[in-house]
């Protein structure tokens, strides 16, 4: 009977030892799978690395997005000159050295003369030390003289019968009308209205994105 016993109790002790044996080689491999926590002092240095790194792209992607922005506005025509405006043309032509024949009307056209501001010609230059955020704008220039073909009217016409007046007479007075709108426009300061207008937009834009409120901005 004591026999029986002591060889029940071996076969206990058998089977636990070979239950610990198991549990050691488990928790062995365990270890050896899963992969190390970190420290704090490595969540720390990668928590810097990675704001790091994503300051420097919020900078970039900052210039692009004002860069783009304005860019995008492309030809932006700042100003526009109306007019309603009356020319006389005179047409002359000498006979036979010694008879001067010529011909005349007096007419109107109206239309607008435009002009504005290339703004895919712009230069942005930031400061980061200085806080400072430089735009260059490019002068402002004619883009068009536009006339309404149909408000044309003649006033008065003195048409001569050894010189008459022909098609190509009013194209030509035409292209004189435009000349003489553009120049008037000029007098009448539309470049330097559209120059103001131009940097009026460009503060307006730039004072609209959250991220340039810590920046000078210097508008040239």
């Amino acid at each position: 009977m004591e026999t029986v016993k002591k060889n029940k109790n071996k076969i206990y002790l058998a089977i636990i030892v070979v239950a610990v044996i198991v549990m050691i080689i488990l928790l062995v491999d365990y270890k050896k799978n899963v992969p190390a926590e970190p420290s704090l002092s490595d969540i720390a240095a990668s928590d810097n690395t990675v704001k790091k790194d994503t300051s420097k792209v919020l900078v970039t992607v900052n210039t692009e997005t004002i860069r783009e922005g304005i860019a995008n506005m492309g030809t932006l025509i700042t100003q526009e000159y109306y007019f309603t405006q009356v020319e006389k043309y005179t047409k002359e032509k000498t006979i036979m050295k010694f008879i001067t024949s010529s011909s005349e009307f007096i007419y109107s056209y109206d239309g607008s003369v435009t002009a504005g501001v290339d703004f895919e010609k712009i230069a942005i230059d930031k400061d980061e030390e200085a806080k400072t955020i430089t735009i260059d704008i490019p002068d402002s220039e004619i883009f068009s003289v536009n006339i309404d073909k149909d408000t044309f009217k003649i006033y008065s016409e003195k048409d001569s019968l050894w010189n008459p007046v022909k098609l190509e007479d009013y194209n030509s007075s035409l292209a004189k009308f435009e000349e003489s709108a553009k120049e008037k426009a000029l007098q009448n300061g539309i470049l330097e209205k559209s120059d103001a207008q131009a940097k009026t937009l460009i503060e307006n834009f730039m004072h609209s994105l959250p991220e340039t409120s810590k920046y000078q901005i210097v508008i040239k």
